[in-house]
């Protein structure tokens, strides 16, 4: 039902590059909580060769496509979106520069104390008989510790694959009087606990 791509499971994701042209509103905006490139860090992952040109949710980040549908027929299931996503440290060179722009450009603190981690983003919908729309499941997660995120990425591969998607949306959907009226990520949760014995459907970490 679904094919996987390859994507690049790099250890030790860093930006040791120094860049050019670095102006202070470069440094605006810092996702403090996601994978979220501000200008300045688009520049260093650039010059660095990392992959944060896919046009996934309109977001620039290290994002790769991850799992898609891989039969046109199927039409009552959707995928919304499916990818990887990875953050870097800055080292060497890169974090020479930024210490050294740090008096004139405060918020270049935020890049040199950026930690390194894993994500994966999930989100699978459906259509009901009766057209319908609804979320089957979505769910994040993030880790600092690569081998930990790697063996957890391997876990939900699994699930993916052999998991009939089919069946799960319809019964997803003939409970939906348990899950319609609850509110905001509430309905996420019921359902990773549903489906796939998650207590929570996201689990993120701070990116500093």
């Amino acid at each position: 039902m679904f094919t996987r791509h390859q994507i690049t499971l790099v250890s030790n994701p860093v930006c040791s590059r120094p860049v050019n042209n670095l102006i202070e509103a470069d440094f605006q905006f810092y996702d403090k909580d996601g994978f979220e490139l501000n200008i300045a860090e688009q520049k260093f992952y650039s010059a660095m060769g990392h992959p944060i040109n896919y046009p996934i949710l309109n977001h620039r980040c290290w994002q790769e496509p991850w799992f898609e549908l891989d039969d046109d027929k199927i039409t009552d299931l959707i995928l919304d979106h499916s990818m990887f996503l990875c953050r870097c440290a800055y080292d060497n060179a890169a974090s020479n520069q930024l210490k050294s722009l740090r008096n004139k450009f405060p918020l270049a603190d935020y890049l040199l104390r950026s930690k390194q981690k894993w994500g994966f983003d999930f989100a699978l919908d459906a259509v009901a008989a009766n057209g319908t729309v609804f979320e089957v499941l979505h769910i994040e997660y993030d880790n600092y510790n690569f081998e930990y995120f790697k063996n957890k990425m391997l876990i939900f591969e699994w699930a993916i694959q052999h998991i009939d998607w089919r069946d799960a949306a319809r019964r997803v959907w003939a409970h939906k009087d348990k899950w319609k009226s609850m509110r905001g990520f509430e309905q996420n949760n019921w359902k990773a606990n549903y489906l796939i014995n998650w207590n929570k459907a996201e689990y993120t970490e701070k990116t500093i």
